[in-house]
């Protein structure tokens, strides 16, 4: 069975972002709420686009990647003059890595790893109370797990219970 990626394309904005395979229930798919909510028009509104998966070789294929990105752009009507449509990037790898090198200094010791401000919400409290939602919803994925220092962390408890590979 092969490695997928996931390709979150805004036709809206014209970006196409990589998103980690994901198969389990929709409102548990805490990369993908938090990377569609931010693709909102100043009304609140969403954005108009798709979620696409493809194989994690064809995608790291400098060649492929492009011919995939091609066609993407020819289906959503691009002639390729369009300067709003941004290269494929993974964008919490890059948000956690300027948060890596930016705010700690490219150490190790991270002193805000796992805490609330690093975890990935959709922001939809209001919505859930107009809804009448009372429990809020508690994200379990931080920018945290997309950082150099997440495994470290977890090398580190593997080495502290024993666990041999």
């Amino acid at each position: 069975m092969s490695a997928h990626v996931r390709l979150l394309i805004c036709n809206t904005c014209g970006t196409i972002e990589e998103l980690p395979d994901y198969k389990g229930p929709e409102d548990r798919d805490d990369v993908l709420n938090f990377l569609s909510s931010q693709h909102k028009f100043p009304d609140g509104n969403t954005h108009f686009g798709n979620l696409g998966r493809v194989e994690t070789k064809h995608w790291e294929s400098k060649d492929k990647r492009e011919a995939i990105v091609s066609q993407i752009r020819d289906r959503a009507g691009h002639t390729g003059l369009d300067p709003t449509f941004y290269d494929a990037k993974n964008t919490l790898q890059e948000d956690a890595m300027t948060c890596w090198t930016r705010d700690h200094n490219r150490i190790p010791a991270c002193s805000d790893y796992m805490s609330e401000a690093k975890r990935l919400s959709p922001g939809t409290t209001s919505a859930r109370k107009e809804a009448g939602i009372k429990e809020p919803f508690r994200s379990t994925t931080f920018l945290c797990h997309f950082c150099p220092v997440h495994s470290l962390v977890t090398q580190a408890a593997h080495d502290k219970s024993g666990v041999r590979n």
